[in-house]
């Protein structure tokens, strides 16, 4: 009984995600977009923002432009990989039958993707950061999440996660 609970409850939750994903691609497909607090930013904002705000000196600015060229190298077969791993994904939405472990399958290659994506990303910022002196590694580190907002990582709208808002739930200071 407990075993046949779980598999409820995995299914249900499966389904959830999935639709989820569905009314996502939907909208990206439809290029419907929900309200932004903001516009979308134009590209090569999120460096010119950068560079302005941490007053970065020409040296800086080449070596950044540079580290720039680089993480757009590495990110885009990433961006490639992961797009046609949601869409061999989602194309299991043709299969009458479709096992939950095949989904949950297909759903790992994607975050797996993702995942390496992230960290190339992350790898970039900590890059970029040792290139400033003191002052704009303070700098750097308060204004780091509007960056990334501004370099319109999908999926996340601008201001603070929900919950928090007040500064709830956030990493450690």
């Amino acid at each position: 009984m407990n075993n046949f609970t779980n598999n409820r409850w995995l299914s249900v939750i499966t389904l959830l995600l999935l639709t989820a994903n569905i009314v996502t691609l939907a909208l990206l497909w439809t290029n419907k977009k929900p309200a932004k607090e903001h516009p979308d930013p134009a590209p090569g904002q999120a460096f010119e923002f950068i560079t302005r705000e941490l007053k970065l000196d020409p040296a800086q600015q080449d070596a950044y432009a540079k580290l720039r060229e680089e993480h757009q190298a590495d990110v885009r077969p990433l961006q490639d990989s992961i797009r046609k791993a949601k869409d061999k994904f989602f194309e299991l939405l043709k299969a009458e039958n479709v096992s939950d472990s095949l989904v949950r399958e297909y759903s790992k290659k994607t975050g797996e993707l993702e995942q390496r994506r992230d960290v190339v990303t992350f790898r970039h910022f900590q890059k970029l950061r040792a290139l400033c002196i003191k002052e704009q590694q303070s700098r750097f580190d308060s204004i780091i999440q509007d960056a990334l907002r501004r370099m319109g990582r999908p999926g996340r709208p601008p201001g603070p996660p929900p919950g928090m808002e007040n500064g709830e739930g956030g990493p450690p200071h």
